[in-house]
């Protein structure tokens, strides 16, 4: 091609050059919201479930009825742990928020009178499915009477939201919060006499926590959400775990399935000394 032809080649107008910025526009919202849909493909709902039936009745129909009075010597020495769950690694609860939250239901025990002593128990105490002959040699080795067991079920959605397209620049990705999410958690703390396998008292709270997030900072953002989530719901749970040990109080010495040994001179309604 000569030099002249070339001379005569028409460059594009004005017109020209705002309909291909209108079309790489439109390819950028295409393949954008393409793209911000797919940054959270296979991962919509999240759940990782510490089941107490799962654990205390494994492979069970239904859970057997004990008929034996729960003979309790007060004061007496309680353990707190949380029951195995099923989430995957990413997704867990890591075993120092474990033992933080578990402090927590402890510290709801520690200024009654009827309890000697409390002992956070290490997840790794528990087994999957072990059931009361797993707690009985939780109970030996510890040197506990009663237990109380912390089960839970935590859901996680998540998807894009309508500024998710923005991922597609790239700085989006780490700049817009085109990700959103809704973590809900429900926990319960059941608390058993060892012996006599018998549920002397219960309390649950629940929680729902929602945000949004960059792509780039979703999982840390969600992570700490879920922690978030099971501190509000545990927070509840204490707060009705008090209720109950009232009511428990109240209920055990009219109760025929349920015996306190007292030592001479126990008074149930004074207060704990400090220390």
């Amino acid at each position: 091609m000569s030099i002249l032809s070339l001379k005569h080649r028409r460059a594009p107008g004005r017109r020209g050059w705002w309909r291909l910025l209108l079309v790489a526009v439109l390819l950028l919202l295409v393949f954008g919201s393409l793209a911000g849909c797919a940054s959270m493909e296979g991962k919509t709902k999240q759940r990782q479930v510490a089941s107490m039936l799962g654990f205390l009745f494994p492979g069970k129909e239904a859970p057997s009825v004990t008929t034996e009075v729960a003979v309790v010597h007060v004061p007496f020495r309680i353990g707190v742990a949380f029951v195995p769950d099923s989430g995957g690694a990413e997704f867990r609860l890591s075993e120092n928020d474990r033992l933080r939250l578990a402090g927590q239901v402890r510290d709801a025990f520690r200024n009654y009178p009827f309890i000697q002593s409390i002992e956070a128990v290490p997840s790794l105490y528990l087994e999957a499915g072990g059931g009361f002959d797993n707690l009985d040699r939780v109970a030996t080795l510890l040197r506990l009477d009663v237990i109380a067991l912390i089960s839970y079920d935590q859901v996680q959605f998540s998807g894009a939201n309508s500024w998710s397209f923005l991922y597609w620049t790239g700085i989006g990705a780490y700049l817009v919060e085109g990700d959103k999410y809704d973590v809900m958690t429900a926990v319960e703390t059941a608390v058993f006499d060892i012996k006599s396998r018998r549920l002397l008292m219960r309390a649950a709270g629940t929680s729902t926590i929602k945000g949004e997030a960059t792509w780039v900072g979703f999982a840390e953002r969600s992570r700490a959400a879920r922690t978030q989530s099971f501190e509000a719901s545990v927070k509840q749970m204490t707060e009705q775990l008090h209720g109950a040990v009232r009511d428990f109080r109240e209920r055990a010495p009219k109760d025929p399935n349920i015996r306190l040994v007292l030592p001479p001179g126990y008074n149930p309604a004074a207060p704990r000394p400090p220390g």
